[in-house]
């Protein structure tokens, strides 16, 4: 399974470097991957959670999934153990704030401290540096922007919003994502839903039969990033045209 992995991502690469420039080239605020092959990424946000996170784990384990989780630093210290296990499973860990607080209601430099203390937290257990913050609730401003961007990361959204916060039943949440997903797709869930977790294996399956190929944050725009840094040495290149 991690030879597969690993190919996959180089083909994703190599895809990426004859299709042309990607859309992402330069961008800071990503919502989605690149729309030239049919890739999605799954991301939970607010964890870990002391009693669905094991789960969670072992469900995606069972479907062959690597995922991206946005962590509370507050709830990573409580729970050091699940973040190891999170990163030792193969997703990607990301920063979700340390305090949970919205970026709208910090000043610059409340939001830059608490987005740092998220970092060392995680940096600290996983020994991974951490690429992608998404702020909570998905609320951002100028500020938020230049304070990640500043700090050597990425503000990552979504394109699709499972809602399994409000509720709503693992039906619907299937049903809804499916129908929704389009190449790159970047998907929100939630770690702390059970609904989700009896999800995932619907989304999972229809998603495959439909011709999908789950990834990373870290492979989805580690791809991006193969093919930009090719088109910039490509460029000082001289060539001719038979």
């Amino acid at each position: 399974m991690a030879l597969f992995r690993s190919l996959t991502v180089v083909l994703l690469s190599a895809v990426f470097v004859f299709a042309g420039p990607l859309r992402l080239e330069g961008a800071t605020v990503l919502a989605s991957g690149s729309s030239l092959v049919r890739t999605v990424a799954i991301t939970f946000d607010d964890g870990p959670n002391e009693k669905l996170t094991p789960p969670l784990l072992d469900i995606l384990d069972s479907l062959g999934v690597k995922v991206s989780f946005f962590l509370v630093g507050s709830m990573a210290e409580k729970n050091p153990g699940l973040v190891r296990e999170i990163r030792s499973r193969g997703h990607t860990v990301a920063n979700h704030s340390y305090s949970h607080r919205s970026c709208l209601s910090l000043s610059a430099d409340e939001l830059e401290e608490d987005i740092l203390k998220c970092s060392a937290v995680l940096e600290a257990l996983t020994s991974v540096p951490v690429r992608f913050f998404r702020p909570p609730g998905g609320k951002y401003d100028r500020k938020t922007v230049e304070r990640v961007r500043k700090n050597g990361m990425k503000l990552v959204l979504w394109d699709i919003n499972s809602r399994d916060y409000t509720g709503v039943s693992p039906s619907y949440i299937a049903n809804r994502m499916v129908r929704r997903a389009v190449p790159g797709s970047i998907l929100l869930f939630h770690s702390g839903v059970k609904a989700t977790i009896d999800a995932l294996p619907v989304i999972i399956d229809r998603l495959r039969k439909n011709g999908f190929e789950f990834v990373t944050l870290d492979e989805m725009f580690s791809a991006y990033m193969a093919n930009a840094l090719f088109l910039a040495g490509a460029a000082k290149v001289p060539f001719s045209i038979m």
